[in-house]
């Protein structure tokens, strides 16, 4: 029985309590055990006269030992929940070394995050950090749920690749029986053939790796990617779907008031349609403002920062310079400099998307303008000879997306187990 289902109208009932040992106290002939789980705590009192054998297991109990424990319920006005348990047998489970490595209940944010992450399987165990990852795992539900109301059809594609995902530097090399092979930093290349030659609206959402050396707070090596592409659409066909993802997994966070309350934080109401920004205005906007910015470059971290500052709610930043964007990305018409390139900004990058060519004959132009071969991106461009349909689609990262809205401290603290530059374990 999960201890949160243990209140005042279970009085007199007899239960069988599972849990980790939070604190104990022996006090002459009395005993409180404090017994967790992952949604709730309870108090055994144990008296030495009425539980003799229970009584002297007590004293061999150290701090996150698992017992089972069978008793009676009792009401108690001065307990936690107004509710302790009568023990009749007690049983461990399984002993915890002592003392622990770290202490997962005391003042888990100024910990040192290397020590926390280095036990991670005592750090998760606090109701604090458990509750990121019972958020995680309600947003997610609820985007998915969205997405198949919306009639979109999830997909899974390669994770390993015979060629990089966009032609960027920034991939693992592996060896495939004995050919080299790349880890997946994005589905692009797939999800284009999938919704280009299929008609299918596209969304996955899966692991992808990205040998990036940073060590930013917003940055990991193994990531969980979400990613859209929709047939018959330019970058503006996916932009309400993009903004129906931002608030629908804002608005199922904002139910979850148990978990906010133990992170300490307050999710404001995300509003839609956000606002539209070109490029051109952006680096107007930034010029006007105090920081320089030529034409054709990207937005640096602060520059994105600056833009959130000035405008101060989430927009689309639209109609890159083809400098910046990737080889796959469409023209605009009567503009040879500009691309259907798009960023969605919601305190920094969020997400990131485009109106892709779908003409074969341009891509390989495409490919060769960026200086890259276009021998080596054969089996991709096999997709567009046979009639492959115009098509646009963005990709945000998970982890991302929900840091961004409960405003965690750092996106490694949304990953049960992160990978980054400097961690491989546990």
């Amino acid at each position: 029985m999960g201890l949160i289902e243990i209140d005042s109208s279970k009085s007199g009932q007899e239960v069988v309590i599972n849990g980790w040992v939070q604190a104990i106290r022996i006090k002459g002939k009395i005993a409180f055990l404090v017994i967790r789980d992952a949604d709730s705590t309870i108090q055994v009192t144990c008296l030495k006269n009425k539980a003799p054998e229970v009584f002297e297991k007590l004293k061999q109990l150290t701090q996150e030992s698992v017992v089972a424990v069978k008793g009676t319920v009792k009401e108690h006005k001065e307990a936690p929940r107004g509710v302790e348990i009568s023990p009749l047998e007690l049983q461990i489970l399984n002993p915890a070394l002592t003392p622990l490595p770290f202490d997962p209940f005391a003042d888990y944010i100024n910990t040192n995050k290397d020590t926390r992450f280095d036990w991670r399987i005592l750090d998760l165990r606090n109701p604090a950090v458990l509750a990121y990852f019972k958020l995680r795992s309600a947003m997610l539900f609820a985007v998915n749920n969205y997405m198949h109301h919306e009639g979109f059809t999830f997909w899974s594609t390669p994770k390993v690749l015979g060629q990089s995902s966009e032609g960027g530097a920034d991939v693992f090399s592996i060896d495939w029986f004995g050919k080299q092979a790349y880890l997946a930093m994005s589905p692009q290349l797939h999800k284009q053939a999938i919704a280009g030659n299929t008609g299918t609206k596209f969304y996955e959402v899966t692991p992808y790796f990205r040998a990036e050396k940073s060590r930013t707070r917003r940055h990991l090596a193994e990531f969980t990617g979400f990613d859209v592409e929709i047939p018959f659409v330019t970058e503006e066909g996916v932009w309400p779907v993009l903004e129906g993802i931002v608030k629908v997994a804002s608005d199922e966070l904002r139910k979850h008031k148990k978990e906010l309350e133990l992170l300490n934080i307050q999710i404001p109401e995300v509003s839609t349609p956000f606002k539209r920004i070109s490029y051109d205005e952006c680096v107007e906007l930034l010029n006007q403002n105090g920081m320089p910015m030529e034409w054709g470059e990207d937005f640096s971290t602060e520059q994105e920062a600056k833009l959130w500052e000035l405008i101060n709610e989430p927009f689309f930043i639209f109609h890159f310079p083809k400098s910046v964007a990737k080889f796959y990305v469409h023209g605009v018409e009567g503009k040879e400099k500009h691309s259907h390139a798009f960023d969605l900004i919601f305190k920094h990058e969020l997400a990131s998307g485009a109106w892709r060519e779908h003409r074969y004959e341009q891509l390989v132009k495409n490919l060769e303008n960026k200086g890259l071969n276009p021998e080596n991106f054969e089996s991709y461009l096999e997709f567009f000879k046979y009639g492959c349909a115009p098509h646009a689609g963005f990709g945000l990262g998970l982890e991302r997306l929900l840091a961004t809205l409960i405003s965690a401290p750092d996106v490694r603290e949304v990953v049960a187990f992160p990978r980054t530059v400097d961690r491989l374990a546990p």
